[in-house]
């Protein structure tokens, strides 16, 4: 972990934050298991390449940087702009209100008193298309000032049910906690739980997340033939890196060769020949 201290708030500073929501690679690993066993440190590497992609995205946008993790979880070195922060809560639904409302609240302001409020991306590191357009695009849609757009959430649906990305420019943890979380119809939960509460939802595109083996399996197959997908983003090489290793598991292993065949000598019998099955 890294020991530079990330960068101060200050009342008046609006620069939205970006949160990165995660039990951490290791847990992530053995909760979803995408590749066998003997494939750990390549998951892993998936997984952190997921989250470098996520920060630098949040980065480019000049987001605050956090990452919301559970405490006893090793996160490996962060970069010096990203806070680490913990979970609360006994379930998923409720880690994930409270992470996202204290976020709003480290800003420095109440967002409800002031006309420009701070906005908060809470993403995970299971979505490796996220780019930094859509954090942009997320941005755009919250706006900066008007009270419809303060009343406005975003959120980035999976084609799975769930949602890789959701932004606001207030606190939504009373409502977060009423959602069916991890469910195939979460997104949809969502959707009316906000809405019923007057807010207005915004989809960004579609993007897959890596819930399963199949899931990593369909974005490998789709990457692959594309000319970036070895030497583009480091989620793309990453995941070069794991179609190899699968190939290499699947293919039939070479017969072993011992060395050179041997023959053995015959010696050489005077007299007559020994029988043979034809004579007896």
């Amino acid at each position: 972990m890294s020991t530079n201290p990330p960068r101060e708030t200050s009342p008046g500073d609006h620069s939205p934050t970006l949160l990165v929501f995660t039990l951490g690679p290791e847990a992530e690993r053995r909760r979803r298991r995408l590749l066998p066993a003997r494939l750990r440190d390549r998951e892993r590497g998936l997984y952190d390449a997921c989250m470098a992609e996520a920060l630098a995205a949040g980065r480019a946008n000049g987001c605050r940087l956090e990452v919301a993790s559970p405490a006893d979880v090793a996160l490996g070195d962060l970069p010096s702009d990203a806070r680490r922060t913990g979970q609360r809560g006994t379930c998923f639904g409720e880690r994930f209100a409270d992470s996202f409302d204290a976020a709003f609240a480290r800003t420095g302001d109440d967002p409800r008193s002031i006309p420009t409020s701070p906005r908060v991306i809470a993403v995970g590191t299971d979505t490796p298309g996220l780019r930094t357009h859509h954090v942009a695009r997320a941005l755009a849609l919250l706006g900066h000032d008007g009270d419809r757009r303060r009343e406005r959430v975003v959120v980035g649906p999976s084609p799975d049910g769930g949602f890789y990305l959701l932004a606001a420019n207030r606190p939504l943890g009373a409502l977060l906690r009423q959602v069916r979380w991890c469910r195939s119809d979460t997104l949809a939960h969502l959707r009316r739980v906000l809405e019923e509460a007057g807010l207005s939802v915004v989809l960004l595109e579609p993007l897959a997340d890596l819930d399963r083996r199949s899931d990593l399996e369909g974005w490998l197959a789709r990457r692959g033939g594309r000319p970036a997908f070895s030497a583009g983003t480091l989620t793309e090489r990453w995941a070069a890196a794991v179609s190899r290793a699968l190939a290499a598991l699947r293919r039939p292993p070479a017969p072993r060769v011992l060395g050179r065949p041997r023959f053995a000598p015959v010696p050489a019998r005077r007299g007559r020949a020994p029988p043979t099955l034809l004579s007896l």
